[in-house]
């Protein structure tokens, strides 16, 4: 059975249909949608240490780094999603994409902005 779990991808939303209300505030979607990146990294945080490899967390938190100029520790989020399990996830636009396919494309986003 795939596990269907929440993060943002680019500023979308990927989140279950059940219980997405609790998800997106113990996720920090709510808080980066609102653009309070440091009550998201807070929030991130605070998940992480209750979940290390969850995925959605690690998304995230790297699309929060990549939001504050810190690349090298999104990309190393991003590698830590693609060394755990591979989870189908479900964006906010109903596409579902895998956990490894949404780490792969924001590394390949890190390392744009990287190079400029």
């Amino acid at each position: 059975m795939s596990k269907l779990v929440l993060a943002l991808l680019g500023g979308a939303l990927v989140a279950t249909a059940a219980g997405a209300q609790t998800q997106e505030q113990r996720y920090g979607y709510n808080a980066i949608q609102r653009d309070d990146l440091a009550a998201a990294e807070a929030r991130l945080n605070a998940a992480r240490l209750e979940q290390p490899n969850e995925p959605s967390v690690l998304i995230n938190l790297a699309h929060v780094y990549w939001k504050t100029g810190r690349t090298a520790q999104a990309e190393a989020m991003y590698r830590q999603v693609l060394a755990s399990d591979n989870v189908l996830m479900l964006t906010g636009g109903n596409q579902q994409l895998w956990s490894h396919q949404l780490a792969q494309k924001g590394l390949e986003r890190a390392r744009q902005m990287a190079s400029r």
